[in-house]
Protein backbone atom coordinates (compact mmCIF):
# COMPACT_ATOMS: atom_id res chain seq x y z
CA UNK A 1 0.00 0.00 0.00
CA UNK A 2 2.66 2.46 -1.12
CA UNK A 3 2.27 5.82 -2.82
CA UNK A 4 2.28 5.85 -6.62
CA UNK A 5 2.44 8.69 -9.12
CA UNK A 6 2.36 8.64 -12.89
CA UNK A 7 0.92 5.73 -14.82
CA UNK A 8 3.93 5.76 -17.14
CA UNK A 9 6.33 8.17 -15.49
CA UNK A 10 6.86 6.46 -12.13
CA UNK A 11 7.17 2.76 -11.31
CA UNK A 12 6.15 3.03 -7.65
CA UNK A 13 8.89 4.15 -5.30
CA UNK A 14 8.40 2.18 -2.07
CA UNK A 15 8.83 3.70 1.38
CA UNK A 16 10.34 1.41 3.96
CA UNK A 17 10.87 1.75 7.75
CA UNK A 18 9.38 0.97 11.14
CA UNK A 19 6.84 3.02 13.23
CA UNK A 20 4.97 3.02 16.57
CA UNK A 21 2.90 5.61 18.44
CA UNK A 22 3.69 6.76 21.95
CA UNK A 23 0.89 7.80 24.22
CA UNK A 24 0.61 11.59 23.81
CA UNK A 25 4.31 12.44 23.79
CA UNK A 26 4.34 15.82 22.02
CA UNK A 27 7.26 18.10 21.17
CA UNK A 28 7.98 21.24 19.15
CA UNK A 29 10.45 21.27 16.28
CA UNK A 30 11.87 24.39 14.67
CA UNK A 31 13.00 23.61 11.14
CA UNK A 32 15.84 25.15 9.19
CA UNK A 33 13.31 27.39 7.43
CA UNK A 34 12.04 28.67 10.81
CA UNK A 35 8.77 26.78 10.45
CA UNK A 36 7.61 25.73 13.90
CA UNK A 37 5.52 22.58 14.14
CA UNK A 38 4.05 20.53 16.95
CA UNK A 39 5.12 16.91 16.72
CA UNK A 40 4.39 13.55 18.30
CA UNK A 41 7.01 10.85 18.91
CA UNK A 42 6.53 7.49 17.24
CA UNK A 43 8.59 4.37 17.88
CA UNK A 44 9.04 2.38 14.70
CA UNK A 45 10.79 -0.97 14.81
CA UNK A 46 14.11 -0.08 16.42
CA UNK A 47 13.92 3.67 15.68
CA UNK A 48 12.04 6.77 16.77
CA UNK A 49 10.98 9.87 14.85
CA UNK A 50 8.77 12.95 15.13
CA UNK A 51 5.58 13.30 13.08
CA UNK A 52 3.34 16.42 12.90
CA UNK A 53 0.55 16.12 15.48
CA UNK A 54 -2.06 16.76 12.78
CA UNK A 55 -1.21 13.46 11.11
CA UNK A 56 -3.07 10.31 12.13
CA UNK A 57 -1.76 6.77 12.04
CA UNK A 58 -3.80 5.09 9.28
CA UNK A 59 -2.04 1.73 8.81
CA UNK A 60 0.53 -0.20 10.80
CA UNK A 61 1.94 -3.71 10.37
CA UNK A 62 4.90 -5.53 11.90
CA UNK A 63 6.72 -8.85 11.71
CA UNK A 64 9.55 -10.18 13.86
CA UNK A 65 11.52 -13.41 13.28
CA UNK A 66 9.04 -14.40 10.54
CA UNK A 67 6.11 -13.88 12.93
CA UNK A 68 3.31 -11.45 12.05
CA UNK A 69 2.31 -9.40 15.10
CA UNK A 70 -1.10 -7.87 15.75
CA UNK A 71 -2.11 -5.89 18.85
CA UNK A 72 -5.74 -5.65 19.98
CA UNK A 73 -6.67 -2.97 22.51
CA UNK A 74 -10.07 -3.36 24.11
CA UNK A 75 -12.24 -0.57 25.48
CA UNK A 76 -11.74 -0.02 29.21
CA UNK A 77 -15.42 -0.69 29.89
CA UNK A 78 -15.27 -4.13 28.23
CA UNK A 79 -14.43 -7.13 30.42
CA UNK A 80 -10.96 -8.22 29.39
CA UNK A 81 -11.58 -11.95 29.77
CA UNK A 82 -14.71 -11.67 27.64
CA UNK A 83 -12.79 -9.76 24.96
CA UNK A 84 -10.08 -12.43 24.95
CA UNK A 85 -12.66 -15.22 24.73
CA UNK A 86 -14.36 -13.43 21.84
CA UNK A 87 -11.07 -13.14 19.96
CA UNK A 88 -10.38 -16.86 20.32
CA UNK A 89 -13.97 -17.85 19.49
CA UNK A 90 -13.97 -15.76 16.31
CA UNK A 91 -10.59 -17.15 15.29
CA UNK A 92 -11.72 -20.74 15.81
CA UNK A 93 -14.94 -20.07 13.89
CA UNK A 94 -12.84 -19.02 10.89
CA UNK A 95 -10.53 -22.02 11.30
CA UNK A 96 -13.48 -24.41 11.41
CA UNK A 97 -14.67 -23.07 8.05
CA UNK A 98 -11.40 -24.13 6.39
CA UNK A 99 -11.20 -27.18 4.15
CA UNK A 100 -8.35 -29.66 4.74
CA UNK A 101 -5.71 -29.54 2.01
CA UNK A 102 -5.52 -32.34 -0.55
CA UNK A 103 -4.11 -35.55 0.96
CA UNK A 104 -5.07 -34.47 4.49
CA UNK A 105 -8.22 -35.28 6.42
CA UNK A 106 -8.11 -32.52 9.05
CA UNK A 107 -7.34 -28.82 9.51
CA UNK A 108 -6.26 -28.69 13.17
CA UNK A 109 -3.09 -30.62 13.99
CA UNK A 110 -2.42 -29.46 17.54
CA UNK A 111 -3.83 -27.09 20.19
CA UNK A 112 -2.11 -26.22 23.45
CA UNK A 113 -1.89 -23.63 26.21
CA UNK A 114 1.36 -21.85 27.03
CA UNK A 115 1.72 -21.28 30.79
CA UNK A 116 4.04 -18.40 31.63
CA UNK A 117 3.26 -16.31 28.55
CA UNK A 118 1.11 -13.34 29.54
CA UNK A 119 -1.84 -13.85 31.87
CA UNK A 120 -3.26 -16.42 29.48
CA UNK A 121 -2.22 -17.84 26.13
CA UNK A 122 -3.27 -20.56 23.72
CA UNK A 123 -1.74 -21.73 20.46
CA UNK A 124 -2.96 -23.61 17.39
CA UNK A 125 -0.96 -25.54 14.77
CA UNK A 126 -3.20 -25.89 11.72
CA UNK A 127 -3.48 -25.90 7.93
CA UNK A 128 -4.34 -22.32 7.07
CA UNK A 129 -5.81 -21.47 3.68
CA UNK A 130 -3.15 -22.07 1.04
CA UNK A 131 -1.11 -24.57 3.09
CA UNK A 132 -0.33 -27.89 1.42
CA UNK A 133 -0.76 -31.19 3.28
CA UNK A 134 2.89 -31.07 4.38
CA UNK A 135 2.63 -27.44 5.61
CA UNK A 136 1.04 -25.91 8.69
CA UNK A 137 0.99 -22.65 10.62
CA UNK A 138 1.39 -21.72 14.28
CA UNK A 139 -0.89 -19.00 15.68
CA UNK A 140 -0.77 -17.87 19.30
CA UNK A 141 -3.16 -15.64 21.24
CA UNK A 142 -1.60 -13.90 24.27
CA UNK A 143 -3.56 -11.89 26.84
CA UNK A 144 -1.18 -9.54 28.67
CA UNK A 145 -3.96 -8.16 30.85
CA UNK A 146 -3.84 -4.87 28.95
CA UNK A 147 -3.22 -5.69 25.29
CA UNK A 148 -4.33 -8.83 23.46
CA UNK A 149 -1.58 -10.06 21.16
CA UNK A 150 -1.95 -12.20 18.05
CA UNK A 151 1.21 -13.92 16.79
CA UNK A 152 1.09 -15.82 13.50
CA UNK A 153 4.16 -17.53 12.06
CA UNK A 154 5.09 -18.42 8.51
CA UNK A 155 4.05 -21.86 7.28
CA UNK A 156 6.46 -24.63 8.27
CA UNK A 157 6.93 -28.21 7.08
CA UNK A 158 4.88 -30.55 9.24
CA UNK A 159 7.46 -33.36 9.11
CA UNK A 160 10.44 -31.06 9.70
CA UNK A 161 10.61 -31.09 13.50
CA UNK A 162 13.49 -28.60 13.63
CA UNK A 163 11.65 -26.04 11.48
CA UNK A 164 8.41 -26.47 13.40
CA UNK A 165 10.22 -26.18 16.72
CA UNK A 166 12.09 -23.02 15.64
CA UNK A 167 8.87 -21.31 14.62
CA UNK A 168 7.06 -22.34 17.82
CA UNK A 169 10.09 -21.15 19.80
CA UNK A 170 10.13 -17.80 17.96
CA UNK A 171 6.45 -17.25 18.74
CA UNK A 172 6.74 -18.17 22.40
CA UNK A 173 9.85 -15.94 22.87
CA UNK A 174 8.04 -12.98 21.32
CA UNK A 175 5.05 -13.55 23.61
CA UNK A 176 7.24 -13.84 26.72
CA UNK A 177 9.23 -10.68 25.92
CA UNK A 178 6.33 -8.40 24.99
CA UNK A 179 5.73 -5.48 27.38
CA UNK A 180 3.10 -2.73 27.26
CA UNK A 181 4.66 0.70 26.60
CA UNK A 182 2.69 2.40 29.40
CA UNK A 183 4.34 0.03 31.87
CA UNK A 184 7.93 0.70 30.73
CA UNK A 185 10.08 3.55 32.03
CA UNK A 186 12.14 5.70 29.68
CA UNK A 187 15.29 4.34 31.36
CA UNK A 188 14.25 0.75 30.60
CA UNK A 189 13.55 1.71 27.01
CA UNK A 190 17.00 3.27 26.66
CA UNK A 191 18.72 0.20 28.07
CA UNK A 192 17.03 -2.49 25.98
CA UNK A 193 17.57 -3.47 22.36
CA UNK A 194 13.84 -3.58 21.66
CA UNK A 195 11.50 -3.87 18.69
CA UNK A 196 8.62 -1.38 19.01
CA UNK A 197 4.96 -1.76 18.12
CA UNK A 198 2.15 0.76 18.55
CA UNK A 199 1.23 -0.19 22.11
CA UNK A 200 4.15 -2.31 23.28
CA UNK A 201 7.72 -3.41 22.75
CA UNK A 202 9.47 -6.75 22.42
CA UNK A 203 12.73 -6.98 24.32
CA UNK A 204 14.66 -9.19 21.90
CA UNK A 205 17.81 -8.49 19.85
CA UNK A 206 17.77 -8.61 16.06
CA UNK A 207 17.59 -12.06 14.54
CA UNK A 208 16.61 -12.42 10.90
CA UNK A 209 13.90 -11.22 9.87
CA UNK A 210 12.09 -7.99 10.83
CA UNK A 211 9.67 -5.67 9.06
CA UNK A 212 7.67 -2.59 10.01
CA UNK A 213 5.29 -0.47 7.94
CA UNK A 214 3.33 2.66 8.85
CA UNK A 215 1.20 5.17 6.97
CA UNK A 216 0.20 8.60 8.31
CA UNK A 217 -2.59 10.76 6.87
CA UNK A 218 -4.81 13.71 7.77
CA UNK A 219 -2.44 16.71 7.60
CA UNK A 220 -4.05 20.07 6.62
CA UNK A 221 -1.54 20.32 3.76
CA UNK A 222 -2.80 16.95 2.46
CA UNK A 223 0.46 15.21 3.29
CA UNK A 224 0.64 11.40 3.28
CA UNK A 225 3.70 9.88 4.92
CA UNK A 226 4.77 6.24 4.65
CA UNK A 227 7.67 4.49 6.35
CA UNK A 228 8.88 0.93 5.95
CA UNK A 229 11.92 -1.00 7.17
CA UNK A 230 12.92 -4.53 6.23
CA UNK A 231 15.80 -6.57 7.54
CA UNK A 232 17.00 -8.71 6.03
CA UNK A 233 15.59 -8.84 2.47
CA UNK A 234 18.97 -9.76 0.93
CA UNK A 235 17.69 -11.59 -2.12
CA UNK A 236 15.71 -8.59 -3.42
CA UNK A 237 17.80 -5.71 -2.06
CA UNK A 238 18.20 -2.94 -4.66
CA UNK A 239 21.58 -2.93 -6.40
CA UNK A 240 20.93 0.46 -8.03
CA UNK A 241 20.59 3.49 -5.77
CA UNK A 242 17.67 5.94 -5.68
CA UNK A 243 19.70 8.70 -7.38
CA UNK A 244 20.58 6.56 -10.41
CA UNK A 245 17.04 5.20 -10.71
CA UNK A 246 15.57 8.71 -10.50
CA UNK A 247 17.94 10.01 -13.17
CA UNK A 248 16.75 7.18 -15.41
CA UNK A 249 13.10 8.10 -14.78
CA UNK A 250 13.79 11.78 -15.49
CA UNK A 251 15.45 10.86 -18.78
CA UNK A 252 12.54 8.59 -19.77
CA UNK A 253 9.97 11.22 -18.75
CA UNK A 254 11.46 13.69 -21.23
CA UNK A 255 10.14 11.53 -24.06
CA UNK A 256 6.66 10.99 -22.60
CA UNK A 257 3.59 12.97 -23.62
CA UNK A 258 0.74 14.03 -21.38
CA UNK A 259 2.90 14.53 -18.31
CA UNK A 260 6.21 15.80 -17.00
CA UNK A 261 8.67 15.26 -14.18
CA UNK A 262 11.19 17.76 -12.79
CA UNK A 263 13.87 17.50 -10.12
CA UNK A 264 13.68 19.69 -7.02
CA UNK A 265 16.33 17.87 -5.00
CA UNK A 266 18.49 14.80 -5.72
CA UNK A 267 21.38 14.09 -3.37
CA UNK A 268 22.98 11.79 -0.84
CA UNK A 269 21.62 12.26 2.70
CA UNK A 270 22.39 10.60 6.00
CA UNK A 271 19.42 9.80 8.27
CA UNK A 272 19.76 8.15 11.69
CA UNK A 273 23.35 7.18 10.87
CA UNK A 274 22.33 5.51 7.59
CA UNK A 275 23.98 6.96 4.46
CA UNK A 276 21.07 6.97 2.06
CA UNK A 277 19.85 8.98 -0.90
CA UNK A 278 17.07 11.54 -1.30
CA UNK A 279 14.81 12.59 -4.16
CA UNK A 280 12.21 15.36 -4.32
CA UNK A 281 10.30 15.51 -7.62
CA UNK A 282 7.46 17.56 -9.08
CA UNK A 283 5.25 15.32 -11.20
CA UNK A 284 2.60 16.68 -13.53
CA UNK A 285 -0.03 14.38 -15.02
CA UNK A 286 -3.57 14.88 -16.27
CA UNK A 287 -3.46 18.52 -15.19
CA UNK A 288 -2.50 17.71 -11.59
CA UNK A 289 0.85 18.47 -9.99
CA UNK A 290 2.21 16.38 -7.11
CA UNK A 291 5.38 16.65 -5.06
CA UNK A 292 6.98 13.27 -4.34
CA UNK A 293 9.50 13.04 -1.47
CA UNK A 294 11.61 9.88 -1.12
CA UNK A 295 14.55 8.90 1.08
CA UNK A 296 16.03 5.45 0.71
CA UNK A 297 18.76 3.33 2.27
CA UNK A 298 19.48 -0.08 0.74
CA UNK A 299 20.49 -1.73 4.01
CA UNK A 300 23.32 -3.96 5.11
CA UNK A 301 23.19 -7.72 4.94
CA UNK A 302 22.04 -9.51 8.10
CA UNK A 303 21.93 -6.27 10.10
CA UNK A 304 19.33 -5.10 12.57
CA UNK A 305 21.17 -1.79 12.95
CA UNK A 306 21.14 -0.85 9.25
CA UNK A 307 17.80 -2.03 7.82
CA UNK A 308 16.64 -1.50 4.27
CA UNK A 309 14.62 1.66 4.76
CA UNK A 310 12.41 3.91 2.65
CA UNK A 311 10.56 7.01 3.79
CA UNK A 312 8.16 8.59 1.34
CA UNK A 313 5.83 11.58 1.48
CA UNK A 314 3.19 12.69 -1.01
CA UNK A 315 1.83 16.23 -1.25
CA UNK A 316 -0.08 18.25 -3.83
CA UNK A 317 1.92 21.13 -5.33
CA UNK A 318 1.87 24.47 -3.51
CA UNK A 319 3.37 25.85 -0.28
CA UNK A 320 6.55 24.05 -1.27
CA UNK A 321 8.88 25.67 1.28
CA UNK A 322 6.60 24.68 4.15
CA UNK A 323 6.29 21.09 2.93
CA UNK A 324 10.04 20.73 2.40
CA UNK A 325 10.60 22.10 5.91
CA UNK A 326 8.26 19.44 7.37
CA UNK A 327 10.00 16.72 5.32
CA UNK A 328 13.44 17.85 6.52
CA UNK A 329 12.28 17.98 10.14
CA UNK A 330 10.85 14.44 10.01
CA UNK A 331 14.04 13.01 8.49
CA UNK A 332 16.31 14.91 10.89
CA UNK A 333 14.31 13.68 13.89
CA UNK A 334 14.83 9.98 13.18
CA UNK A 335 17.10 8.25 15.71
CA UNK A 336 18.04 4.66 16.56
CA UNK A 337 16.64 3.34 19.85
CA UNK A 338 19.86 1.42 20.46
CA UNK A 339 23.61 2.01 20.57
CA UNK A 340 25.34 0.90 17.39
CA UNK A 341 28.40 -1.31 17.72
CA UNK A 342 31.64 0.37 16.72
Amino acid sequence: MTLCYGKVLVSRLFIFLACTLTQGCEDTLKTGNSVIMQTKTFYIGRFSLEVPVEMNLAVRTAALRYVEINEVVTHKEINHEQARAAEWTNFMADVNKLTPPIRSNKVILRMQEYPGIGQWSKGLFYHKEGDAADEATWSLLVDTGVVILWLKGDSTMVDDENSTYRMANNISKIGKNYKVLDMISLKEMQQCNCFYLQHGLINLPYLEQEESYVRFEGHPLSLVLEIKTEMDIGYNRETMGLIDRTRGMLAAAAFETGGSMSKLRLAKREVAGMKGEESILRISEDGEKTIMFTWEFNGKEDSGEYPTTTIEMEAPDGKLDEKIAIWDAVLDSMKPMFVRKK
